[in-house]
């Protein structure tokens, strides 16, 4: 699934799937099952920011849009005129549409009660997956990547919960299957967090919004 086939000798496409792995096991995946979970009781709203800054990033160009690139448009800082001329009309268009759509889900627990910019903000839940995607364009989507979220949200659950045969003559051998399982899960835990400390900057923003009344 991260493997980049057929390409993969080819080191670049090796470390964007790098971090694709980090980033689903330790923001993307975990963001789906927290909004899964509460959207059953709660209206949630999921975006995915994916502007890149006008003029700069913290981060290089391959990275694309990184973690933290989005905290200065939700606060308004591009709107600053006191500030060097880093940000751009599309920044200042953008800051204003995330402010304008917190402040709406603030007052109304709703972002949208009448479109902005165009755009109807829907809900998030299990069956409809949609997401709003933050951009000079913004847009809903559906669906983020399924087939990662899934590996890290059910498929890898059912493997750590895999049971095997307790015969008399295949107990031994079930018993080393099941300890290399833990320890591969748990070694991969420890791979996953550490990659994450060094990569953390490396990685796209996405976040749920959850209201509950």
């Amino acid at each position: 699934m991260y493997t980049p086939w057929p390409n993969n000798n080819d080191r670049y496409a090796l470390r964007s799937q790098l971090v694709d792995l980090v980033g689903d096991y330790l923001f993307f995946a975990p963001s789906h099952e927290v909004a899964d979970i509460h959207s059953k009781v709660a209206a949630v709203y999921m975006y995915e920011f994916a502007h890149r800054l006008t003029n700069a990033s913290l981060g290089a160009e391959w990275m694309g849009v990184i973690h933290f690139d989005n905290a200065p448009f939700d606060f308004g800082i591009p709107l600053l005129p006191t500030l060097p001329t880093k940000y751009g009309d599309a920044d200042k268009n953008v800051s204003s549409f995330i402010m304008q759509v917190y402040a709406n889900f603030a007052k109304f627990g709703d972002p949208t009660p009448q479109p902005v910019n165009g755009v109807i903000w829907k809900a998030f839940n299990s069956s409809h997956r949609a997401y709003l995607r933050v951009d000079v364009n913004p847009k809903m989507a559906a669906s983020f990547f399924p087939r990662r979220m899934a590996f890290w949200n059910d498929y890898r659950r059912k493997l750590a919960q895999l049971k095997f045969d307790t015969k008399v003559d295949v107990v031994s051998g079930a018993k080393a299957a099941v300890a290399m399982g833990i320890f591969v899960e748990i070694l991969l835990s420890v791979i996953l967090a550490i990659l994450g400390k060094l990569l953390t900057s490396h990685f796209q923003c996405m976040n749920p919004f959850v209201m509950t009344f």
